[in-house]
Protein backbone atom coordinates (compact mmCIF):
# COMPACT_ATOMS: atom_id res chain seq x y z
CA UNK A 1 0.00 0.00 0.00
CA UNK A 2 1.28 3.27 -1.18
CA UNK A 3 0.98 6.17 1.78
CA UNK A 4 -0.78 9.33 0.90
CA UNK A 5 0.61 12.64 1.20
CA UNK A 6 -0.78 16.07 1.45
CA UNK A 7 -1.81 18.22 -0.69
CA UNK A 8 -0.86 21.56 -0.31
CA UNK A 9 -4.02 23.44 -1.81
CA UNK A 10 -4.23 25.04 1.90
CA UNK A 11 -1.96 27.71 2.45
CA UNK A 12 -2.10 26.60 6.33
CA UNK A 13 0.46 24.38 6.71
CA UNK A 14 0.15 23.29 9.59
CA UNK A 15 -3.16 21.93 8.58
CA UNK A 16 -1.29 20.07 5.62
CA UNK A 17 1.23 18.94 7.93
CA UNK A 18 -1.65 17.15 10.45
CA UNK A 19 -3.07 15.22 7.24
CA UNK A 20 0.19 14.16 6.08
CA UNK A 21 1.00 12.84 9.37
CA UNK A 22 -2.34 11.15 9.28
CA UNK A 23 -2.28 9.59 5.83
CA UNK A 24 0.99 8.18 6.41
CA UNK A 25 1.07 6.57 9.47
CA UNK A 26 0.90 2.98 7.59
CA UNK A 27 4.22 3.54 5.88
CA UNK A 28 5.85 5.04 8.81
CA UNK A 29 4.51 2.02 11.13
CA UNK A 30 6.20 -0.50 8.39
CA UNK A 31 9.41 1.52 8.74
CA UNK A 32 9.47 1.26 12.97
CA UNK A 33 8.74 -2.46 12.52
CA UNK A 34 11.54 -3.57 10.87
CA UNK A 35 14.52 -4.63 13.27
CA UNK A 36 16.82 -1.19 14.07
CA UNK A 37 20.44 -1.82 14.87
CA UNK A 38 20.90 1.52 16.84
CA UNK A 39 19.77 5.11 16.73
CA UNK A 40 22.61 7.27 15.97
CA UNK A 41 24.46 8.93 19.20
CA UNK A 42 24.67 12.69 18.93
CA UNK A 43 26.78 13.39 22.47
CA UNK A 44 30.41 15.12 21.46
CA UNK A 45 32.12 13.30 24.02
CA UNK A 46 31.52 9.64 22.95
CA UNK A 47 34.07 9.57 20.32
CA UNK A 48 34.01 10.62 16.69
CA UNK A 49 31.45 10.52 14.82
CA UNK A 50 31.49 7.89 12.30
CA UNK A 51 30.89 8.57 8.74
CA UNK A 52 29.87 6.83 5.33
CA UNK A 53 29.47 7.94 1.93
CA UNK A 54 27.83 6.44 -0.71
CA UNK A 55 27.99 7.42 -4.34
CA UNK A 56 31.79 8.17 -4.82
CA UNK A 57 31.17 10.71 -7.35
CA UNK A 58 32.02 14.26 -7.93
CA UNK A 59 28.73 15.39 -5.50
CA UNK A 60 30.05 12.47 -3.03
CA UNK A 61 33.53 13.29 -3.25
CA UNK A 62 32.11 17.24 -2.60
CA UNK A 63 29.88 16.38 -0.06
CA UNK A 64 32.42 14.03 2.00
CA UNK A 65 35.21 16.89 1.69
CA UNK A 66 32.70 19.51 3.55
CA UNK A 67 31.31 16.91 5.97
CA UNK A 68 34.98 16.61 7.09
CA UNK A 69 35.99 20.52 7.07
CA UNK A 70 33.11 20.88 9.92
CA UNK A 71 34.75 21.74 13.29
CA UNK A 72 32.65 18.59 14.31
CA UNK A 73 34.47 14.99 15.81
CA UNK A 74 34.68 13.24 12.52
CA UNK A 75 35.90 9.98 10.72
CA UNK A 76 35.27 8.79 7.21
CA UNK A 77 35.28 5.18 8.16
CA UNK A 78 33.41 3.53 5.06
CA UNK A 79 32.44 3.82 1.67
CA UNK A 80 29.80 1.75 -0.70
CA UNK A 81 30.19 2.61 -4.54
CA UNK A 82 29.70 0.47 -7.63
CA UNK A 83 32.19 1.02 -9.72
CA UNK A 84 35.85 0.06 -7.64
CA UNK A 85 37.96 2.93 -9.93
CA UNK A 86 35.80 5.64 -8.39
CA UNK A 87 35.66 4.23 -4.99
CA UNK A 88 39.32 4.17 -5.08
CA UNK A 89 40.25 7.85 -6.44
CA UNK A 90 37.74 9.16 -4.29
CA UNK A 91 39.15 7.63 -1.43
CA UNK A 92 42.67 8.43 -2.27
CA UNK A 93 41.78 12.37 -2.98
CA UNK A 94 39.71 12.68 0.58
CA UNK A 95 43.03 10.56 2.18
CA UNK A 96 45.38 13.48 0.64
CA UNK A 97 43.06 16.04 1.75
CA UNK A 98 42.25 15.07 5.38
CA UNK A 99 44.90 12.53 6.60
CA UNK A 100 43.86 12.40 10.08
CA UNK A 101 40.20 11.83 8.78
CA UNK A 102 39.69 9.30 6.47
CA UNK A 103 39.68 4.98 7.87
CA UNK A 104 38.38 2.59 5.31
CA UNK A 105 39.88 -0.39 4.58
CA UNK A 106 39.37 -2.70 2.00
CA UNK A 107 36.13 -4.49 4.69
CA UNK A 108 35.13 -1.54 4.68
CA UNK A 109 34.81 -0.47 1.26
CA UNK A 110 31.64 -1.95 0.06
CA UNK A 111 31.25 -2.16 -4.14
CA UNK A 112 27.94 -3.26 -5.71
CA UNK A 113 24.24 -2.22 -5.65
CA UNK A 114 23.33 -3.53 -2.24
CA UNK A 115 26.50 -2.00 -0.68
CA UNK A 116 25.56 0.51 0.86
CA UNK A 117 23.48 -1.01 3.80
CA UNK A 118 26.50 -2.64 4.88
CA UNK A 119 28.53 1.18 4.32
CA UNK A 120 25.09 2.79 6.96
CA UNK A 121 25.77 -0.19 9.22
CA UNK A 122 29.16 1.37 9.82
CA UNK A 123 28.61 4.52 10.78
CA UNK A 124 26.58 7.59 12.67
CA UNK A 125 25.81 9.73 9.27
CA UNK A 126 25.61 8.68 6.58
CA UNK A 127 25.94 11.06 3.13
CA UNK A 128 23.62 9.49 0.04
CA UNK A 129 25.18 10.95 -3.55
CA UNK A 130 23.99 8.01 -5.84
CA UNK A 131 22.34 9.23 -8.58
CA UNK A 132 18.70 10.07 -7.18
CA UNK A 133 16.86 7.48 -8.63
CA UNK A 134 18.40 5.14 -5.88
CA UNK A 135 17.47 8.03 -2.92
CA UNK A 136 14.84 6.37 -1.70
CA UNK A 137 15.46 2.55 -0.75
CA UNK A 138 18.56 4.10 0.52
CA UNK A 139 17.14 6.72 2.70
CA UNK A 140 14.38 4.29 3.97
CA UNK A 141 17.56 1.89 4.85
CA UNK A 142 19.12 4.63 6.57
CA UNK A 143 15.96 5.70 8.70
CA UNK A 144 15.72 2.19 9.73
CA UNK A 145 18.82 1.61 11.05
CA UNK A 146 19.06 4.26 13.00
CA UNK A 147 21.41 6.76 11.40
CA UNK A 148 21.58 10.51 10.69
CA UNK A 149 21.51 11.72 6.79
CA UNK A 150 22.82 14.32 4.38
CA UNK A 151 21.24 13.20 1.10
CA UNK A 152 22.00 15.20 -2.22
CA UNK A 153 18.80 16.29 -4.22
CA UNK A 154 16.58 15.48 -5.50
CA UNK A 155 15.18 13.29 -3.56
CA UNK A 156 13.55 10.94 -6.01
CA UNK A 157 12.84 10.98 -9.73
CA UNK A 158 9.32 9.92 -9.37
CA UNK A 159 6.21 10.23 -7.68
CA UNK A 160 6.54 6.40 -6.17
CA UNK A 161 9.95 7.64 -4.72
CA UNK A 162 8.56 10.77 -3.21
CA UNK A 163 5.82 9.02 -1.01
CA UNK A 164 8.48 6.77 0.18
CA UNK A 165 11.00 9.73 1.24
CA UNK A 166 8.04 11.77 3.05
CA UNK A 167 7.07 8.22 4.77
CA UNK A 168 10.71 7.84 5.83
CA UNK A 169 10.79 11.83 6.57
CA UNK A 170 8.26 11.07 9.30
CA UNK A 171 9.81 8.12 10.61
CA UNK A 172 13.53 9.76 11.26
CA UNK A 173 11.70 12.92 12.94
CA UNK A 174 10.10 10.16 15.36
CA UNK A 175 13.95 8.95 16.01
CA UNK A 176 14.98 12.31 16.34
CA UNK A 177 16.94 11.66 13.57
CA UNK A 178 18.52 14.85 11.72
CA UNK A 179 18.60 14.73 8.12
CA UNK A 180 19.82 17.39 5.21
CA UNK A 181 18.96 17.95 1.63
CA UNK A 182 21.84 19.46 -0.68
CA UNK A 183 19.68 22.26 -1.67
CA UNK A 184 22.17 24.50 -0.70
CA UNK A 185 20.16 27.86 -1.33
CA UNK A 186 18.47 27.76 1.91
CA UNK A 187 22.01 28.20 3.50
CA UNK A 188 23.16 30.93 1.78
CA UNK A 189 22.80 34.37 3.48
CA UNK A 190 21.64 36.28 0.61
CA UNK A 191 18.83 34.35 0.02
CA UNK A 192 18.03 33.66 3.44
CA UNK A 193 17.69 37.53 4.24
CA UNK A 194 16.26 38.04 0.47
CA UNK A 195 13.36 35.77 1.69
CA UNK A 196 12.87 37.03 5.43
CA UNK A 197 12.59 40.79 4.05
CA UNK A 198 9.86 39.38 1.21
CA UNK A 199 8.25 37.19 3.75
CA UNK A 200 7.89 40.40 5.77
CA UNK A 201 6.39 42.08 2.95
CA UNK A 202 9.07 44.03 1.32
CA UNK A 203 7.16 43.03 -2.40
CA UNK A 204 3.69 43.46 -0.80
CA UNK A 205 1.24 40.41 -2.24
CA UNK A 206 3.02 38.32 -4.94
CA UNK A 207 1.85 38.21 -8.19
CA UNK A 208 4.07 35.99 -10.25
CA UNK A 209 7.50 34.98 -9.66
CA UNK A 210 9.98 33.45 -12.77
CA UNK A 211 12.79 31.06 -12.14
CA UNK A 212 15.45 30.43 -15.35
CA UNK A 213 18.16 27.82 -15.45
CA UNK A 214 19.36 28.25 -19.07
CA UNK A 215 22.64 27.04 -19.98
CA UNK A 216 24.48 25.44 -22.69
CA UNK A 217 25.77 21.69 -21.97
CA UNK A 218 26.54 21.06 -18.48
CA UNK A 219 28.53 18.06 -18.97
CA UNK A 220 30.71 16.39 -21.19
CA UNK A 221 29.31 12.87 -21.80
CA UNK A 222 31.77 10.22 -21.39
CA UNK A 223 32.35 8.20 -24.32
CA UNK A 224 31.31 4.40 -24.41
CA UNK A 225 33.94 1.78 -23.10
CA UNK A 226 34.22 -1.44 -25.02
CA UNK A 227 34.31 -3.16 -21.78
CA UNK A 228 30.78 -1.86 -20.53
CA UNK A 229 27.34 -3.20 -21.07
CA UNK A 230 24.46 -0.61 -21.73
CA UNK A 231 23.61 -0.68 -18.55
CA UNK A 232 26.74 0.56 -17.13
CA UNK A 233 27.19 3.17 -19.95
CA UNK A 234 24.58 5.00 -18.90
CA UNK A 235 25.34 4.77 -15.03
CA UNK A 236 28.81 6.31 -16.38
CA UNK A 237 26.30 9.41 -18.01
CA UNK A 238 23.74 9.65 -15.16
CA UNK A 239 23.11 13.27 -16.29
CA UNK A 240 21.71 12.26 -19.71
CA UNK A 241 19.28 9.12 -18.90
CA UNK A 242 16.23 10.93 -17.08
CA UNK A 243 15.55 7.54 -15.08
CA UNK A 244 18.35 8.53 -13.31
CA UNK A 245 18.59 12.36 -12.77
CA UNK A 246 14.54 12.82 -13.76
CA UNK A 247 15.59 15.17 -16.56
CA UNK A 248 17.08 18.95 -16.55
CA UNK A 249 13.82 20.38 -15.02
CA UNK A 250 13.71 18.22 -11.82
CA UNK A 251 17.97 18.06 -12.03
CA UNK A 252 18.81 21.59 -12.38
CA UNK A 253 15.64 23.46 -12.02
CA UNK A 254 14.61 21.94 -8.74
CA UNK A 255 16.89 25.18 -6.91
CA UNK A 256 15.20 27.52 -8.63
CA UNK A 257 11.79 25.88 -7.72
CA UNK A 258 12.92 25.45 -4.08
CA UNK A 259 13.60 29.12 -3.62
CA UNK A 260 9.76 30.09 -4.95
CA UNK A 261 7.71 27.05 -2.63
CA UNK A 262 10.07 28.76 0.28
CA UNK A 263 8.72 32.02 -0.15
CA UNK A 264 5.29 31.16 -0.90
CA UNK A 265 5.67 28.95 2.14
CA UNK A 266 3.73 26.26 0.42
CA UNK A 267 3.78 24.06 -2.73
CA UNK A 268 2.16 24.79 -6.36
CA UNK A 269 -1.51 22.62 -6.71
CA UNK A 270 -0.97 22.32 -10.93
CA UNK A 271 1.27 22.55 -13.83
CA UNK A 272 1.01 22.82 -17.37
CA UNK A 273 3.97 23.39 -20.01
CA UNK A 274 5.64 22.52 -22.99
CA UNK A 275 9.04 20.74 -23.29
CA UNK A 276 11.15 18.64 -26.09
CA UNK A 277 14.56 17.82 -27.37
CA UNK A 278 15.19 20.51 -30.13
CA UNK A 279 19.44 19.90 -30.37
CA UNK A 280 19.87 17.30 -28.25
CA UNK A 281 19.32 14.26 -30.62
CA UNK A 282 20.95 11.81 -32.17
CA UNK A 283 23.71 8.53 -31.66
CA UNK A 284 25.11 8.97 -28.01
CA UNK A 285 23.05 12.04 -27.03
CA UNK A 286 21.72 10.56 -24.04
CA UNK A 287 17.71 10.43 -23.47
CA UNK A 288 16.18 14.03 -21.92
CA UNK A 289 15.10 17.43 -23.02
CA UNK A 290 17.08 19.84 -23.39
CA UNK A 291 14.45 22.60 -22.49
CA UNK A 292 10.90 23.20 -20.23
CA UNK A 293 8.86 26.15 -20.24
CA UNK A 294 6.48 25.37 -16.88
CA UNK A 295 3.52 27.42 -15.96
CA UNK A 296 2.76 26.73 -12.15
CA UNK A 297 -0.50 27.78 -10.18
CA UNK A 298 -0.06 28.53 -6.43
CA UNK A 299 -3.80 27.81 -4.52
CA UNK A 300 -4.21 31.50 -3.92
CA UNK A 301 -3.67 32.15 -7.64
CA UNK A 302 0.15 33.40 -7.95
CA UNK A 303 1.90 32.09 -10.69
CA UNK A 304 5.45 30.53 -11.14
CA UNK A 305 7.02 30.89 -14.92
CA UNK A 306 9.84 27.85 -14.68
CA UNK A 307 12.30 28.13 -17.82
CA UNK A 308 15.13 25.17 -17.92
CA UNK A 309 17.10 24.93 -21.38
CA UNK A 310 20.42 23.26 -21.83
CA UNK A 311 21.54 24.06 -25.67
CA UNK A 312 25.51 25.98 -26.36
CA UNK A 313 25.49 29.03 -27.91
CA UNK A 314 22.54 30.65 -26.55
CA UNK A 315 21.72 33.39 -24.01
CA UNK A 316 22.50 31.92 -20.15
CA UNK A 317 20.55 33.10 -17.17
CA UNK A 318 20.27 31.29 -13.76
CA UNK A 319 17.92 33.41 -11.59
CA UNK A 320 15.03 33.63 -9.48
CA UNK A 321 12.42 36.80 -9.91
CA UNK A 322 9.29 37.27 -7.92
CA UNK A 323 6.59 40.22 -8.73
CA UNK A 324 4.86 41.71 -6.39
CA UNK A 325 2.03 44.64 -5.35
CA UNK A 326 5.12 46.78 -4.10
CA UNK A 327 7.92 45.90 -5.62
CA UNK A 328 10.30 42.94 -7.57
CA UNK A 329 13.65 40.62 -6.56
CA UNK A 330 15.70 39.75 -8.90
CA UNK A 331 18.01 36.70 -6.97
CA UNK A 332 21.50 36.06 -9.04
CA UNK A 333 23.29 33.10 -7.29
CA UNK A 334 26.38 32.75 -8.99
CA UNK A 335 26.70 36.60 -8.83
CA UNK A 336 25.74 37.25 -5.32
CA UNK A 337 23.52 39.53 -6.29
CA UNK A 338 19.69 40.26 -4.49
CA UNK A 339 18.08 43.37 -5.07
CA UNK A 340 15.25 44.46 -4.21
CA UNK A 341 13.21 47.11 -6.04
CA UNK A 342 10.06 49.57 -5.26
CA UNK A 343 9.60 51.18 -1.93
CA UNK A 344 11.10 48.76 -0.13
CA UNK A 345 14.24 49.14 -2.30
CA UNK A 346 17.50 46.71 -0.53
CA UNK A 347 20.62 45.58 -2.30
CA UNK A 348 22.27 42.31 -0.35
CA UNK A 349 25.62 44.11 0.92
CA UNK A 350 27.94 40.80 0.57
CA UNK A 351 29.06 38.85 3.68
CA UNK A 352 32.74 39.32 4.72
CA UNK A 353 34.27 36.78 4.92
CA UNK A 354 31.68 34.42 1.83
CA UNK A 355 30.50 31.90 3.22
CA UNK A 356 30.00 28.95 1.02
CA UNK A 357 26.46 27.39 1.40
CA UNK A 358 27.70 24.01 0.51
CA UNK A 359 30.22 24.32 3.29
CA UNK A 360 27.50 26.11 5.14
CA UNK A 361 24.55 22.82 4.70
CA UNK A 362 27.37 20.72 6.14
CA UNK A 363 28.18 22.61 9.33
CA UNK A 364 24.74 23.63 10.07
CA UNK A 365 23.76 19.47 9.82
CA UNK A 366 26.86 18.62 12.32
CA UNK A 367 25.62 21.32 14.43
CA UNK A 368 22.00 20.25 14.85
CA UNK A 369 23.83 16.13 14.99
CA UNK A 370 25.93 17.26 18.15
CA UNK A 371 23.87 19.71 19.75
CA UNK A 372 21.19 17.24 19.88
CA UNK A 373 18.17 20.28 17.86
CA UNK A 374 15.63 19.62 15.48
CA UNK A 375 17.25 19.44 12.20
CA UNK A 376 15.08 17.32 9.28
CA UNK A 377 14.65 18.80 5.89
CA UNK A 378 13.85 15.68 3.64
CA UNK A 379 10.20 16.80 3.73
CA UNK A 380 10.58 20.18 1.99
CA UNK A 381 13.08 18.24 0.36
CA UNK A 382 11.00 16.04 -1.46
CA UNK A 383 7.74 18.50 -1.49
CA UNK A 384 9.96 20.77 -3.88
CA UNK A 385 11.31 17.64 -5.55
CA UNK A 386 7.36 16.70 -6.44
CA UNK A 387 7.21 20.36 -8.02
CA UNK A 388 9.66 19.77 -10.04
CA UNK A 389 8.68 16.15 -10.87
CA UNK A 390 5.02 17.51 -11.94
CA UNK A 391 6.71 19.66 -13.86
CA UNK A 392 8.66 17.35 -16.01
CA UNK A 393 5.29 15.36 -15.86
CA UNK A 394 3.26 18.12 -17.87
CA UNK A 395 5.95 18.72 -20.05
CA UNK A 396 6.45 15.11 -21.24
CA UNK A 397 2.56 14.37 -21.50
CA UNK A 398 1.87 18.18 -22.75
CA UNK A 399 -1.63 17.73 -20.34
CA UNK A 400 -2.20 19.50 -17.35
CA UNK A 401 -1.17 17.76 -13.97
CA UNK A 402 -3.28 18.66 -10.42
CA UNK A 403 -0.70 18.11 -7.75
CA UNK A 404 -3.17 15.29 -5.78
CA UNK A 405 -2.67 13.24 -9.14
CA UNK A 406 0.67 13.54 -9.66
CA UNK A 407 1.84 13.16 -6.36
CA UNK A 408 -0.33 9.58 -5.99
CA UNK A 409 1.07 8.52 -9.53
CA UNK A 410 1.83 4.69 -9.73
CA UNK A 411 4.07 5.48 -12.96
CA UNK A 412 7.85 4.73 -11.88
CA UNK A 413 10.85 5.78 -14.52
CA UNK A 414 12.14 2.22 -14.29
CA UNK A 415 12.47 -1.13 -12.56
CA UNK A 416 14.32 -2.06 -9.68
CA UNK A 417 18.13 -2.61 -10.53
CA UNK A 418 19.86 -5.22 -8.46
CA UNK A 419 23.11 -6.38 -10.54
CA UNK A 420 24.95 -4.69 -13.07
CA UNK A 421 24.18 -7.48 -15.65
CA UNK A 422 20.57 -6.20 -15.52
CA UNK A 423 18.55 -4.76 -18.86
CA UNK A 424 19.36 -0.80 -18.98
CA UNK A 425 15.69 1.11 -18.05
CA UNK A 426 16.08 2.57 -21.50
CA UNK A 427 17.35 1.04 -24.96
CA UNK A 428 18.70 2.35 -27.93
CA UNK A 429 17.39 1.43 -31.38
CA UNK A 430 19.38 0.00 -34.54
CA UNK A 431 20.74 3.67 -34.86
CA UNK A 432 21.40 3.93 -31.52
CA UNK A 433 19.35 6.67 -30.29
CA UNK A 434 17.03 6.71 -27.40
CA UNK A 435 13.26 6.95 -27.76
CA UNK A 436 12.06 10.28 -26.30
CA UNK A 437 8.77 10.92 -24.54
CA UNK A 438 6.26 12.32 -27.01
CA UNK A 439 4.06 14.64 -26.01
CA UNK A 440 0.27 13.96 -26.69
CA UNK A 441 1.37 10.35 -26.44
CA UNK A 442 3.27 10.27 -22.68
CA UNK A 443 0.79 8.68 -20.29
CA UNK A 444 2.52 10.62 -16.65
CA UNK A 445 0.18 9.39 -14.42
Amino acid sequence: MSPKTHSPTSPDLAFSRRSFLQQASVAGAVLAALPVDRVAHAAAGAGPLKLALVGGGGRGSGAANQALRTEVNLKLVAMAEIFPDIANKTLSNLKAQHPDKVDVPQERLFIGFEGYKQAIAACDVVILATPCTFRPAMFEEAVRQGKHVFMEKPVAVDAPGVRRVLAAAEEAKRKNLKVGVGLQRRHKPGYIETVKRIQDGALGQIMYARTFWNMGTARAMQPRDPAWNELEYQLHNQFYFAWQCGDIHLDMGLHNIDVINWIKGTYPVRAMGVGGAEVRRGKEAGCLYDHFSIEYEYADGTRLFAQNRQIPGCFNYVAEAAHGTLGSVEMLNDRNIFNITGPNAWKYELEKPLINPYQKEHDDLFSAIVQDTPYNEAERGALSSMTAIMGRMAGYSGKKMEWDEALQSERLLHAPITSLQDAAPVQPDENGVYPLPIPGRYEAI
